[in-house]
């Protein structure tokens, strides 16, 4: 996976040669600024003033740092300081594998971070002082919950643009942030601590430090809103679940996430049970972490039987950070982790969709919820299986029928059950739920006879974000900003961060907060009304009736004559069965009567991504 990236990223920087493109975003430098002097409950921060004249403050401990007996237990308040506290450096990043999306010059695949990376950061408009009471956009970031930190994602030109305030935060991640074991609830100090949803726990102190400090800074802690792509799109529908949230947010915007959580069995189990654990269970990696490099797994299992449950914890957290991400290491930066437990305390013991179904049981709020029309190109073009490069440099679909055909697949089941799912059960439950839908559609990047850029990315996962921060997906892929497409993207972007922080204003995006946007319309399950969002050569932003269906996408999978067998019960385990935290979607009825009876269906896990 390394040299795809590598060679994906050279290949069409070739091709962005041809293709014409846009000075990078210089990365953000502060210089201590008095003005910035702000108090907190830990002590006092001083932060810089950004280029575009927002006022940021980087790198504030929300809570102490997660290490020694730390680990693995529930966030506790950040220790205080007696002097004025230099805010204007980024906090170290939580431990991850390198990747080209990290805000590091680390070769790919290297393990980077401290486990001291609790830290948030703050952009306010330039001269806004304490009682301002601005709306608040707080942002949590994406990466599969592995990879990923606050640091791609600067905020200041968007406070100056529409007058909020906007945090962004690191938390734990992988099984620093989400571990889930049986000896470690034996031990707990508390039931925050038995939880293993660390990372969870992580987002709602940050929210709290909110709560308890934004108003110094011009914040209003009553007009809070959250917004995250991806992992972090999905990280806040369990904030919606979890009661533990209650009351420290006011909206929601969820982009590119789905509500996917894990039972405790397949966070736990060996990967051979009868109700099979995740490759990356505790009990998998408890028995590489005991018998490091040990292929014998019938050895490792007995070296597991020698060691009291009650000794595992202390076991665990006298490893070091490196011996800790051994077994994890190798398959690219971000690795698939069972993360969001059903524990019963942090989240409710059933599926989110069935918390959403009872108004009384999540912490109703304003939604925003939205998914872009290629969602799985991304993925698609970092595969070797999917991709091939000509001359060894330039990425093109190794066929593009079937490139196409799993791409829309994966993207469809992605709103099916991102969008369309939660939001019909909140329709039905709570109609007076004001809810809101988007589809992204922008893939105004030029084709050219090097490299086709609609079909290998298109309107791809994360590209949105581009619209709202500044070039993140186009820093890595020239190419996609171009001079041609300059005026479109800007127009586009604006509209997004207009839509955005109306919706954070008022709790309904409206005509965005200048009002000179086409209004946006409610969703509900008789009117499912989406706002497209794109450029002129797509139709512009416009919306229209579109809804999608689990059902539909299954209906379509089986009616599909051109599928081969076995492909479409790929797609189907894919698709439901092994699809982070989505397994009660599966029905092994269902997948009989697809004509999938001869393939065990662990057996087709990953095989059609």
């Amino acid at each position: 996976m390394r040299w795809l990236i590598l060679a994906l990223g050279v290949g069409l920087l070739f091709a962005g040669l041809f293709l014409g493109g846009d000075p990078e975003k210089e990365p953000l430098r502060l210089s201590v600024d008095g003005t910035t002097s702000r108090s907190t409950n830990a002590g006092a921060v001083v932060g810089g003033v950004s280029p575009d004249g927002a006022q940021v403050w980087l790198g504030i401990p929300y809570a102490r740092a997660p290490v020694g007996e730390r680990r693995w237990r529930a966030p506790q308040p950040a220790e205080p300081w007696s002097t004025a506290r230099e805010a204007v450096d980024f906090g170290a990043v939580c431990p991850q594998f390198a990747s080209r999306l990290s805000a590091s010059n680390a070769e790919p695949g290297t393990l980077i971070g401290r486990e001291d990376c609790l830290f948030l950061n703050v952009f306010a408009p330039g001269g806004v002082a304490a009682g301002a009471d601005l709306p608040v956009m707080v942002f949590i970031h994406g990466g599969g919950n592995t990879i990923g930190s606050a640091i791609p994602y600067n905020g200041s030109a968007f406070v100056q643009e529409q007058g909020v305030l906007m945090v962004t935060l690191n938390y734990r991640l992988g099984v620093l942030g989400w571990f889930s074991h049986e000896a470690f609830r034996e031990t707990a100090l508390n039931p925050r601590d038995a939880s293993g949803n660390f990372a969870l726990l992580d987002m709602i102190a940050a929210l709290g430090w909110v709560q308890e400090n934004i108003r110094a800074f011009g914040g209003d802690p009553q007009r809070v809103t959250v917004f995250g792509e991806s992992a972090g799109g999905r990280n806040i529908y369990s904030l919606l679940a979890s009661p533990m949230a209650s009351g420290l947010f006011h909206g929601a915007i969820i982009q590119s996430g789905f509500p996917g959580t894990f039972t405790r069995e397949r966070a736990e189990n060996p990967g051979d049970d009868p109700q099979p654990g995740h490759p990356n269970s505790s009990h998998e990696l408890l028995l590489a972490w005991l018998s490091p490099g040990e292929e014998n797994r019938a050895v490792a299992s007995r070296a597991l039987g020698r060691i009291p449950s009650e000794d595992i914890p202390a076991f665990l957290r006298g490893l070091s950070l490196e011996e800790l991400m051994v077994p994890l290491a190798g398959g690219g930066a971000l690795y698939r982790a069972p993360a969001l437990f059903r524990d019963g305390v942090v989240l409710p013991r059933e599926p989110l969709p069935e918390i959403f179904a009872d108004p009384q049981r999540w912490n109703r709020v304003p939604l925003l919820v939205g998914s872009n029309r290629d969602e799985m190109k991304l993925f698609l073009a970092l595969s070797e299986e999917h991709v091939r490069y000509r001359f060894g440099l330039l990425p093109a679909p190794r066929n593009p029928e079937r490139y196409a055909l799993l791409s829309r697949y994966h993207s469809d089941n992605w709103k099916a059950v991102g969008v369309d799912l939660p939001l019909a059960v909140i329709s039905d439950s709570a109609a007076d739920t004001p809810l809101y839908a988007y589809r992204f559609d922008w893939d105004e990047m030029r084709r050219n006879s090097l490299v086709d850029l609609p079909e290998l990315l298109g309107a791809a996962h994360a590209l949105e974000l581009d619209f709202l921060f500044g070039p993140l997906v186009a820093r890595v892929v020239p190419g996609v900003f171009h001079s041609g497409n300059r005026q479109s993207r800007q127009n586009l972007g604006r509209s997004l961060r207009d839509y955005w922080a109306g919706f954070a204003y008022s709790g309904q995006p409206g005509s965005g907060r200048s009002s000179g946007q086409p209004a946006w319309p409610r969703w509900s399950s008789t009117e499912p009304q989406v706002m497209f969002l794109d450029g002129p050569d797509g139709g512009g932003i416009r919306a229209a009736p579109l809804r999608l269906t689990v059902e539909d996408v299954q209906d379509q999978l089986a009616a599909d004559e051109v599928l081969p067998e076995r492909l479409r019960c790929a797609l189907y385990v894919d698709l439901y069965l092994d699809n982070n935290g989505l397994s009660e979607l599966f029905s092994a009825r269902d997948y009989q009567a697809l004509g999938c009876g001869q393939f065990p269906s662990w057996s087709l896990a990953g095989q059609s991504r």
